[in-house]
Order: structure tokens, then sequence, then C-alpha cells
């Protein structure tokens, strides 16, 4: 179907749906990372079930998983974060933390 809706002559499609992503997402953080840090921050606009599925993954690798407002994640020691834009209130944020900067920070 997609190869039909596209043109193309080859497709590809993932079979994982937002929140199995952002679940295997938060494991390559901390396998790609070099942080000591065993917290992950999930942004707390993301969508309810996004979060519950990566809470469920974390609670069974032996992560811990922070739930905070955006502009607190630089003061926050994780290993990586979760944001999505728009969050699940569709609120319109008109500055986002420099991802650059707060790696800076992290060193």
């Amino acid at each position: 179907m997609v190869m039909d809706l596209t043109g193309m002559e080859i497709a590809n499609a993932s079979l994982l749906d937002e929140a199995t992503a952002a679940a295997e997402a938060m494991t390559l953080c901390k396998r790609a990372g070099k942080s000591k840090s065993s917290v992950f921050f999930v942004a707390d606009d993301v969508h309810p079930q996004t979060l519950e599925v990566v809470k469920t993954r974390a609670k069974f690798i032996g992560f811990d998983v922070q739930v905070g407002s955006l502009e607190s994640l630089p003061e926050q020691d994780v290993f990586g974060a979760l944001v999505q834009y728009p969050g699940t209130t569709a609120k319109y944020v008109t500055s986002l933390i420099s991802l650059p900067k707060l790696k800076q920070t992290k060193r």
C-alpha cells in the first residue's frame, strides 16, 4: 500500500508504534551514551500512553524515569530525554532548550 501511495518501487514501514519507539530510543540512549546516570527524563507533556510504555520498559531494565517540565531538564542528571513537540496538550512552546548547549553542561 505504501508503494502504491508514494509511487516508489520499494518502501518500508515501521512496525513500532510511537510509545514502543520511545521506549526503544530510551534504551538506545543508555547503550550509546557514556553517562553513569540511570535516570531517563520525560517531559511532562508527552502522551500518557507513551509515558506508560516508557515507564514499564524502564522498570524491567532498572532505569528510573523522571517526569518534569522541559525547563527543568538542564538541572537533571540523566542519560537521555524524551521531548514531544507538539505535546499532548498541543501547547505551543515558544523556546525549546538548546540541545547543543544542554549537552555541553553534561560533560
